[in-house]
């Protein structure tokens, strides 16, 4: 899951089902948005980068899986479209997109060194030396902290807890000075750089959504025809054992007669699943004592049709 500062939000923790993407994208597109989308699925997360109304970034998590650009837009349509998750838009300024970008597409400089084994004021006097635009991460197994850098200058520090940047170092130097403690630093582009990318402009967001749209679909109907295909196969299977027990019950009454008189009377009404009309049933009843009546004593009688009817309610209710 990605874990960024909220900024300025504009929509916190709306259904995410209700989103109809490419409208959403085209109004941010149209008024300058400057900021992120961030979707939280029950399995995944997605999170869109926009910079002056042009979408810079996709990227969309799934389990251990992580998608961007084309890939990211179309697994975001199908979660948006399965329902469930929800969406909360951020606006931001523009050096902390950039500084985000380098957080998640940056180039990495340096990568899980221990900060003990670094010389952090060389390493700082580097990144103002090459006006470094991007992010330091100093983290241990179960703390983060980030610092944002422009043009090797800090603007800001976000850290676990926070929802906001901040201008107080003290907790990342709480952090740097924990056992274990291990540093990152990601470079990017500048903001004006990035301004030259545009999703929007490269993918053809209707196109992907409506594609998806109708692959969903189509999947959720072939799901549905399954299920039905399954409970019909499980349906028939328990209306032969019910049928198969009501013979038994004929035969303990009537001898091996029964089980021909339980057939025809079945049969007569279409099969067994007549068994699941309760008209049907009342009929099928009937039908069996009328024929039954010179086989067994009246008591008897009832006694087997008050069985059967008891072993009907219970295995088509239960």
């Amino acid at each position: 899951m990605f874990l960024l500062p909220k900024g300025n939000p504009l929509y916190e923790n709306i259904a995410a089902a209700k989103v109809k993407l490419p409208e959403m994208l085209d109004k941010l597109k149209g008024g300058g948005f400057t900021g992120y989308l961030n979707f939280i699925f029950p399995s995944s997360s997605g999170i869109l980068f926009f910079e002056g109304g042009k979408l810079i970034s996709a990227l969309h998590e799934l389990d251990k899986a992580r998608l961007s650009g084309f890939e990211a837009i179309a697994e975001l349509s199908n979660q948006i479209l399965a329902g469930g998750g929800s969406l909360s838009v951020y606006r931001l300024s523009k050096d902390l997109v950039m500084g985000l970008h380098a957080l998640l597409h940056g180039e990495v400089l340096f990568k899980g060194q221990e900060l003990k084994l670094i010389d952090i004021k060389g390493l700082l006097e580097k990144m103002k030396v090459r006006q470094l635009n991007g992010c330091l991460r100093i983290y241990t197994e179960d703390r983060s902290a980030l610092i944002f850098y422009k043009e090797g200058a800090p603007l800001g520090f976000f850290h676990d807890g926070s929802n906001d940047i901040e201008t107080s170092a003290s907790e990342s130097q709480k952090i740097a000075g924990l056992p274990g403690a291990k540093i990152d630093v990601l470079s990017t582009k500048s903001a004006d750089e990035l301004m030259l990318y545009d999703l929007l402009e490269m993918v053809n967001i209707d196109k992907i959504w409506d594609s998806t749209k109708i692959r969903y679909t189509a999947q959720m109907e072939q799901l549905s025809k399954e299920a039905q295909e399954r409970d019909s196969v499980q349906q028939n299977e328990r209306l032969r054992e019910l049928e198969d027990d009501l013979k038994e019950v004929a035969v303990a009454y009537l001898g091996k007669v029964g089980r021909t008189l339980v057939d025809k009377e079945l049969s007569e009404r279409g099969g067994r699943d007549a068994l699941l009309n309760a008209e049907e049933v009342t009929k099928f009843l009937a039908g069996v004592e009328k024929s039954s009546k010179l086989l067994t004593s009246l008591s008897k009688l009832k006694e087997m049709s008050d069985l059967m009817k008891n072993e009907i309610f219970n295995r088509v209710n239960g």
